[in-house]
């Protein structure tokens, strides 16, 4: 038996979701609960220090199961491994192995080397591609690692170069989804748009991707905008598959900060892609990620972070106050400005967000939109929850016919929170 724990990124959900697949295929089964396991994997993020806080933490909790159970086996896999490697043994004694985002094909031998945990002897032949976590949507991996180098990023020095998938695996792994009922693909990478392979660009690929017979609704995360290429744009605005939303961080609204970020493209840049998309559609969902008080950042710069997010009016962002990473460029840079004033400067941010967030999600009254069905509502039973193609969360009332994975067409009539209803 065993059980998975996840933090961080999509990119991370699809590896754990890998994992199992391989674990499954050597004959071991998804626990109840986490008391249960005989293998315990906990797969890691190290984006920001919190994050690796956290995950430790939860480790920690661990040591109890351990005791209770001489067998149990607890592993920590993903980015903070790779990051923090052997030294996180001498920290954590009772974890039996660490093993970074390349290294999982080294599971099946460590976990079945001893009599407790026998190596299965699988009837069919072994699946490479993740476990699925519902029949309706699903994350496909096509690129690994990054190349950008962003001065605050510790992900190249996890993750490792940019390695892109063959197409026709990308394309086996979705057609196997689509056999289980998924009509939805989420493409996933650390710079997913700078995906190439043969002289396949991200453009081409979606285009494949878009031709797959039960594929409705398409998605990709996270792009960066320096690979938006026109080629890329034309099919965007073009195919009706690719959901209107994308996930387009741009971190700072300041052409200085973001040549001190590395970031290798201005505001400008930009804005012309948000302008491009949302001429196309006045609805499409665009989010980002921002960080206040990069090192160095004047109250200058930071006023035209603001003035950004207020001309762009992005539908909801994920919002940091600076924190170095050791390991990184920017962590050996001074820092100018107190932690106080990072923090009030989020706050800033924070409170203009909330507002253009509730003003995009009002503008939806009166749209009919179709919505993906995921499920009933986890705080009310007689109601269920869909999402809108720009990527907005929708209540309707439940009705005996819905199942999981229907495509339903809906009117929205109001606003709760940042949450529409629809019937």
């Amino acid at each position: 038996m065993y059980t998975i724990i996840s933090y961080g990124c999509q990119m991370n959900e699809y590896d754990s979701a890998r994992v199992a697949a391989m674990l499954e295929f050597h004959g071991l089964q998804l626990a109840k609960s986490v008391s249960e396991a005989n293998v315990i994997l906990v797969n890691t993020c190290s984006v920001r220090a919190k994050a690796e806080e956290n995950a430790i933490a939860r480790i920690r909790d661990l040591k109890k199961l351990k005791v209770e159970n001489g067998n149990l086996k607890i592993g920590i896999l993903g980015c903070m491994a790779k990051n923090k490697g052997e030294s996180l043994l001498k920290e954590l004694p009772f974890v039996d192995f660490v093993l970074g985002p390349d290294e999982y094909q080294k599971l099946p031998e460590i976990l079945f080397s001893t009599s407790h945990l026998p190596l299965a002897t699988p009837h069919s032949p072994l699946n490479p591609f993740a476990k699925l976590a519902n029949n309706y949507s699903a994350f496909v991996a096509i690129q690994n690692g990054c190349n950008m180098r962003c001065s605050y990023c510790i992900v190249p020095y996890v993750r490792g170069v940019e390695r892109y998938r063959e197409s026709d695996s990308v394309l086996r792994e979705i057609e196997q989804a689509v056999a289980a009922g998924v009509s939805e693909i989420t493409l996933l990478g650390q710079t997913v748009n700078g995906y190439r392979y043969n002289g396949l660009s991200f453009a081409g690929l979606l285009k494949l991707v878009a031709s797959v017979n039960g594929i409705e609704r398409i998605r990709f995360m996270s792009p960066h905008p320096r690979h938006y290429t026109s080629e890329l744009m034309e099919i965007l605005l073009n195919e009706p598959k690719i959901a209107p939303h994308v996930h387009l961080p741009v971190q700072s609204g300041s052409n200085s900060i973001l040549k001190k970020m590395k970031r290798a493209y201005t505001r400008q840049d930009f804005l012309s892609i948000v302008e491009a998309l949302r001429l196309s559609n006045p609805f499409y969902g665009i989010t980002t990620d921002i960080i206040c008080g990069y090192p160095g950042e004047s109250e200058e710069e930071f006023e035209e972070t603001l003035s950004l997010v207020q001309e762009v009016k992005f539908d909801t962002a994920f919002m940091f106050a600076y924190s170095p990473r050791e390991g990184t460029p920017s962590a050996i840079e001074k820092e100018l400005i107190t932690e106080a004033q990072k923090k009030a400067r989020l706050q800033r941010v924070i409170d203009l967000q909330h507002a253009i967030t509730l003003e995009r999600t009002t503008l939806m009254v009166g749209r009919h939109e179709k919505i993906l069905l995921e499920g009933p509502s986890r705080r009310n039973k007689n109601e269920w929850l869909g999402k809108t193609g720009n990527f907005k969360k929708v209540i309707v009332p439940a009705n005996p016919n819905f199942k999981e994975g229907m495509y339903l067409d809906c009117v929205i009539n109001g606003v709760k929170g940042h949450t529409l209803i629809g019937e």
